[in-house]
């Protein structure tokens, strides 16, 4: 059976848990390809676990009049649920919010007095460049040395790292699931309004709020 066929009985509710057992073990090579540049903050088995709910909810939004594979869908649902994990449980990161926000102001803070200047800026400089009190660093330093894991790199390269992946409101899932949401609501309307309207009312529609054409000139057509 072919990964569709397999989300198709699972959705159909036939024998959901042993479908959905062949659907992991069939995928397993792929989905640890896709969490491998993860397994530096946790287990393996913790982030295989964590991927097979990314893959039930993949299963639960996939729509096969897509025609996009299931597996390239169900990508994105494995890394974010992987992410997330990380985020809120994994033993890297678990940080306040406030202090992953600081932590980012004073790098980047760093960042542009080293490009500026060509040295190592000085605490007096960083606070200025923060607007905060430079009795205030020494605390960021300290809350600092406990997510340095942070910066450990996912890439053989050494081009990405964890916190690369963490968007700059440090909220990871937000934007990926409504995303995907407006996609998988997208395609529920479409399909509505293939469903009740003729061929020549549903080109018209499409013509104007797809492809972005004005009313006139459609009319003109």
């Amino acid at each position: 059976m072919t990964n569709e066929q397999i989300v198709s009985e699972i959705r159909n509710g036939y024998s959901v848990t042993d479908y959905m057992q062949l659907l992991y073990e069939s995928n397993l090579p792929l989905i640890k390809k896709f969490i491998k540049p993860y397994a530096a903050y946790e287990p393996m088995e913790d982030l295989g676990q964590e991927s097979y709910f990314g893959l039930w909810e993949a299963v639960q939004h996939y729509e096969t009049s897509a025609n996009v594979r299931f597996m390239t869908y169900a990508e994105y649902w494995i890394r974010q649920s992987v992410q997330r994990y990380l985020e809120k449980c994994g033993s890297t990161v678990r940080i306040p919010s406030h202090t992953r926000q600081k932590i980012a102001r004073y790098k980047k803070a760093v960042q542009e007095l080293e490009q500026e200047s060509g040295r190592a800026p000085t605490d007096n400089e960083i606070a200025d460049k923060m607007r905060v009190l430079v009795g205030l660093l020494q605390e960021l330093k300290i809350q600092m040395q406990g997510v340095a894991s942070l910066d450990t790199p996912l890439a053989d390269d050494n081009s990405l790292t964890l916190s690369d992946t963490i968007q700059a409101d440090f909220s990871l899932e937000d934007e990926t699931i409504d995303k995907m949401y407006a996609e998988h609501s997208k395609s529920q309307l479409w399909c509505i309004v293939e469903r009740y309207t003729s061929d020549r009312e549903n080109s018209i529609i499409k013509e104007i709020f797809i492809n972005n054409r004005t009313m006139a000139a459609v009319a003109r057509e």
